[in-house]
């Protein structure tokens, strides 16, 4: 499988840090995300700025990293915003699904799109790897409910559909920020509208 670490250090990545969520309580769970963020932006610039410790990241570091991220900024702080924000603004459990769609679906989307992606929707990105992602994204949603995390299953399909949708997008921002924050915040609206919130 290609990429496997980096694949690995995002499902699992995201799983760990949602658990501290769980461990720590939502206080200390969000300023842990802040300061991580800060400091893995703090790497990244002096990474950017400084050739030879680029290249000490990659020769130490390259399975987690993209090789197009080599002169630009890492999605790793974009995904601990998109966490802690999702956990900030929403409901526990909502935001605790919407990660789990970001954790699963987009691991999914990547390891099925690279390996049997023929029709192309945007760019890219691919119709098999974009149903991968929904499929892995309402599966994790079901293995919440099985957990003790009850959402409607409806509620669920509509936030991963959600979710893969903007993945397909070409946003200027990383997906592994707003992934998590629009699905959430679709799920979110859903309930209001329902008066299920």
């Amino acid at each position: 499988m290609k990429h496997l670490g980096r694949k690995l250090y995002h499902l699992l990545g995201g799983l760990g840090l949602l658990s501290l969520y769980y461990l720590l309580g939502r206080q200390s769970a969000l300023i842990c995300y802040g300061l991580l963020a800060a400091a893995v932006l703090a790497i990244d610039i002096t990474r950017l700025k400084v050739p030879v410790f680029n290249q000490f990241i990659f020769d130490r570091f390259g399975s987690f990293i993209r090789k197009s991220e080599a002169n630009k900024l890492t999605g790793t702080a974009p995904y601990l915003l998109g966490i802690g924000l999702s956990l900030l603004l929403y409901r526990t459990d909502i935001a605790t699904a919407a990660i789990c769609f970001l954790a699963f679906g987009d691991v999914a989307a990547t390891t099925v799109g690279e390996r049997y992606g023929k029709t192309k929707i945007s760019g890219e990105k691919s119709l098999e790897g974009t149903l991968a992602f929904v499929a892995a994204a309402a599966l994790s949603g079901v293995l919440l409910n099985v957990v003790g995390i009850h959402l409607p299953y409806g509620l669920l399909l509509a936030g991963a559909l959600a979710a893969a949708g903007v993945e397909l997008l070409p946003l200027p921002v990383n997906d592994n920020l707003v992934i998590p924050v629009i699905s959430g915040g679709v799920m979110e609206l859903i309930l209001r509208f329902t008066g299920s919130a």
